[in-house]
């Protein structure tokens, strides 16, 4: 409680006035002098009675409906204190690790955790939360779950932290550092009241590439093949009556022919593609500076084709161009964005993406795209070049899937490992308290007077009844 007129408290001193009065106001009898001793004189000791109380509840409640009137004078609040949030504590794990093989690198530290009062949460747009029954059934399995996951964990970032936003909140996060649950923009920023722990998870995955007919008896089969170290591709030549390919480790690719189409599985997952029988046609439109960069670009093209057995046919520019290299300073044109939109593929420098178009990763780690109507177009990363790659011999690599492009099944099964500086955003933010509220103030002062009047009244009856008695 709180007094906002205190110097009005010394108005509590007027309780001695009643004090006063019950000390020097004592009432007297009527004496009645009976027989003999009317004649007698009073003795002096009777002449005068010592000081004493008199009705000592009565000064209890006038003294104390004085002070309750001083009190309310002086105008006191009771204040609300508003309640400190406590903070959440959160274990979000992504559903990639409930299995048996890749649980087992972080089931200590999710057990320690949870002694602590942390919660157990899936990765997920709900968040939702796994219950401790729930969680020791999986951390009692015995062998790999068949569940998949196609999260794209920088897309749920700001979901995360939207939920967990204040200062006092803890958050540790356990994801696959696999390529194939990252796609789009990288966040900039975390906040930092999450901790972001990207955990090395071993795979392998196959996918059919491309197709193409070799004779009319026979195919050439283009296979991707993902690690966590690289991207690899190979040429598989076989009948056009297969129904399927060995893989390392007693593994098959299943395949099942539909018209002009050919269909493949792996563990699930599903790739099809259209059996090439036209040559793909790509032209290299390059200004005087990007004549060696056009060099590069031409003998890609061409290890690409003589290594899948692919027919791939450089020409001029031509309305039937498939996919064209611009390798000028200059934007686009806008006579081939037209084209672009009806699905033309385009690769252009870095910063020659016309204005108003905003790149994004695609399924290349080192390609930004970004899609115009049926088409794409392509560009390096700021941190590369075509020189660099031409260097490393990666460029047939970095071209192959953008000439022959498999982009939904590329990215399911992409189990390369992204470096933390690629997984992680950039920067930590700091978490902003949210404003607490203030203390609610009550006033006081109506209480008080109800009471005093309460007391008054009960006063003036014990004094009403005393004085007829």
């Amino acid at each position: 409680m709180t007094l906002t007129a205190p110097y009005f408290l010394f108005a509590a001193s007027a309780i001695l006035i009643p004090i006063a009065i019950h000390l020097w106001n004592k009432r007297q009898g009527k004496t009645v002098k009976v027989g003999s001793l009317r004649w007698l004189e009073a003795s002096a000791s009777s002449r005068w009675s010592s000081i004493k109380l008199n009705n000592f509840w009565l000064l209890v409640l006038r003294c104390l409906i004085l002070i309750l009137l001083a009190v309310a004078l002086a105008q006191p609040v009771w204040e609300h204190q508003a309640q400190e949030q406590r903070g959440a504590k959160a274990i979000v794990v992504g559903e990639e690790l409930l299995y048996k093989s890749a649980l087992k690198l972080i089931q200590p530290t999710i057990d320690s955790l949870l002694q602590r009062g942390y919660t157990l949460r899936k990765y997920t747009p709900g968040l939702a939360q796994v219950p401790q029954e729930a969680w020791q059934q999986i951390s009692r399995r015995t062998t790999d779950s068949t569940l998949r996951t196609t999260q794209n964990y920088w897309a749920l970032l700001p979901l995360l932290a939207g939920k967990y936003k204040n200062p006092q909140d803890s958050v540790w996060l356990f994801t696959s550092d696999q390529a194939r649950y990252f796609a789009g923009a990288r966040p900039k920023t975390i906040p930092e009241n999450i901790r972001w722990i990207p955990v090395a998870t071993e795979g392998t995955a196959y996918w059919l590439q491309a197709a193409v007919h070799t004779s009319p008896d026979s195919l050439m089969l283009i296979l991707g093949q993902s690690t966590r170290q690289a991207i690899i591709y190979s040429k598989h030549p076989i009948p056009a009556s297969a129904q399927s390919i060995a893989l390392p480790h007693n593994q098959r690719l299943r395949l099942q022919r539909h018209n002009d189409s050919l269909q493949a599985s792996y563990k699930g997952y599903v790739s099809k593609v259209s059996v090439q029988a036209a040559p793909l046609q790509v032209s290299i439109l390059a200004e005087e500076a990007q004549q060696e960069q056009a060099k590069h670009v031409q003998a890609a093209v061409q290890a690409i084709s003589r290594y899948t057995g692919f027919p791939i046919v450089l020409s001029p520019d031509t309305p039937k161009t498939d996919f064209l290299f611009w390798l000028h300073r200059q934007e686009l044109p806008p006579s081939i964005l037209q084209r672009v939109r009806q699905g033309l593929q385009v690769w252009v420098p870095q910063g020659a993406i016309p204005s108003g178009l905003n790149a994004s990763t695609s399924t290349v780690p080192e390609v930004q795209a970004q899609q115009v109507g049926k088409g794409n177009i392509y560009t390096l990363r700021d941190s590369v070049s075509l020189a660099w790659m031409k260097e490393r011999g990666r460029l047939p690599e970095l071209l192959l899937p953008l000439l022959l492009p498999q982009p939904k099944v590329a990215a399911a099964y992409d189990v390369r490992a992204l470096d933390e500086q690629q997984l992680m955003p950039e920067k930590q933010s700091a978490v902003v308290a949210a404003a607490v509220p203030q203390a609610r103030q009550e006033p006081l002062l109506r209480w008080l007077v109800l009471a005093a009047a309460i007391l008054f009244l009960i006063e003036r009856f014990i004094a009403g009844r005393r004085s007829n008695v």
